[in-house]
């Protein structure tokens, strides 16, 4: 099975993801923790992680980190820097697309709310196979 790892503080908003991605055929595994995520990343079947910039209570190894971190972590570990990380967030002022790409390592960037659900599964999409060829 194909999983995507949703990072997401905001509950309403992961289960819509996780709705979208399953209807799509993916399974969505949902964790605010760190920890989990890196663990869950190491595992063969996931094939990206959707990380919110703006967590709150998430924490890796014992320390509070945003989804900026959490994506440069992933990026950084050479078990998990083949997963693409699309980062998320409602901030998109001018400029604050190519700066959480650049700041984070994500491999892509989707913007909050997801009005239209095929902009999210055709860039998971294009992310995973591009990942797998």
């Amino acid at each position: 099975m194909k999983r995507v790892v949703i990072v997401e503080d905001n509950a309403s908003v992961a289960k819509y993801f996780r709705y979208v991605l399953e209807h799509e055929g993916y399974t969505a595994a949902i964790t605010e923790s760190g920890d989990e995520v890196v663990s869950l990343a190491r595992e063969p079947d996931t094939v990206a992680v959707l990380v919110d910039v703006s967590l709150r209570a998430t924490q890796y190894a014992g320390r509070y980190i945003d989804g900026v971190e959490l994506s440069r972590i992933l990026k950084e570990d050479e078990q998990t820097a083949r997963v693409p990380v699309i980062i998320a967030t409602a901030h998109v002022m001018s400029g604050d697309r190519e700066r959480f790409l650049r700041e984070s390592r994500a491999d892509g960037f989707v913007r909050k709310p997801v009005v239209e659900p095929k902009e999210l599964v055709s860039l998971v999409n294009q992310l995973t196979s591009a990942n797998t060829e």
